[in-house]
């Protein structure tokens, strides 16, 4: 096993929640039917959604919980604040910046969908100038300034590319807890805006290693 995999960031634990904007407006009891409809239609990209589960008697509880094959999607209420965090939960190849890249694309499509929801009304809407990364696994990443330090150089790099300026990483999580950092932006993008960004992204990327396999393709 490599040092990037022993590390923080080859846990596939990685965390990734998005505010909505108000908390007043939404209801984890409503996600349940969206969340039957989700795996019924398949609506989550490269994962196999399995089932659903209910914890709006918790106040201030994780609420909804999507289980997929790779991943868990909640939409909690932890601290007061709702949002929709993405959890890995299976083990890959993917290491480093790789598994923030995941995160962060299947917490953006996951919150694209609530908030384009027709049954929703428009209500689902979610801020990106404030959200929480975090390593759901205390061997590889406990909660001090050396995960922080180990982590935060790819974090900052992947965030401001596509976000745009940082103005703040911070550790939020104490000893005995899980990693955790809030990370605040000097802007806000749309989420769909940010998606189209990791689209971009994606198609580039895609193009630049048909080029390396097949050069007379492109020529």
């Amino acid at each position: 096993m490599s040092k990037e995999q022993m590390g923080p960031l080859g846990s596939p634990e990685v965390s990734v929640k998005l505010f909505v904007e108000d908390s007043e407006v939404v209801s984890t009891k409503e996600l349940i039917p969206v969340f039957h409809r989700w795996i019924k239609n398949r609506h989550i990209e490269d994962e196999l959604l399995i089932d659903d589960t209910s914890y709006a008697h918790v106040p201030k509880g994780p609420g909804g919980r999507l289980i997929c094959d790779k991943a868990q999607f909640y939409f909690d209420e932890r601290e007061g604040r709702s949002g929709l965090r993405y959890r890995g939960r299976r083990a890959s190849d993917v290491t480093g910046v790789e598994r923030i890249k995941k995160a962060f694309r299947s917490a953006l499509h996951a919150a694209s969908l609530l908030e384009n929801d027709p049954e929703l009304d428009g209500r689902y809407r979610f801020h990106t100038s404030e959200f929480e990364f975090g390593i759901y696994d205390r061997l590889r990443a406990p909660s001090d300034n050396r995960t922080l330090a180990a982590v935060e150089p790819m974090l900052r790099d992947y965030v401001e590319s596509l976000f745009g300026e940082i103005a703040e990483i911070k550790l939020t999580s104490a000893p005995k807890e899980p990693f955790m950092v809030t990370v605040r932006m000097a802007g806000s993008p749309s989420v769909d805006e940010l998606l189209g960004r990791v689209a971009a992204r994606d198609y580039q990327k895609g193009v630049a290693s048909t080029r390396r396999t097949f050069p007379e393709v492109l020529q």
